[in-house]
């Protein structure tokens, strides 16, 4: 293709100076307060008639980006994505915090 879309990062505004947020980063993706960016799978919209149940299934579960992809996103992104957002509802509420893990367990 001629026309390649490109997602780069303004790193000055002209008005104030300061980096710009990508906003299909937003769309796209979703940033857990311990600083995983989850995403759910391609294509779980498209030709849903050829597809086995058990795969439907599949591609509606969420998946985490790798730590290169997650860095990579922080990047993309301005500082106030990054801090804890409180939202009414919010169906991840309980994957903000990472107590399965010994390392980043809070509570004994």
């Amino acid at each position: 293709p001629i026309n390649v879309p490109i997602r780069t990062v303004t790193k000055f505004s002209l008005r104030k100076g300061k980096r710009k947020t990508v906003k299909t980063v937003l769309k796209r993706f979703y940033r857990l307060n311990w600083g995983i960016w989850i995403r759910t799978k391609a294509g779980r919209r498209k030709h849903l008639w050829r597809k086995s149940s058990a795969r439907k299934k599949r591609l509606q579960q969420h998946v985490f980006c790798n730590s290169t992809q997650s860095t990579l996103l922080d990047k993309m992104v301005c500082k106030y994505w990054k801090r804890r957002h409180y939202y009414v509802d919010d169906p991840y509420e309980p994957y903000h915090e990472r107590e399965g893990f010994y390392l980043t367990r809070k509570r004994p």
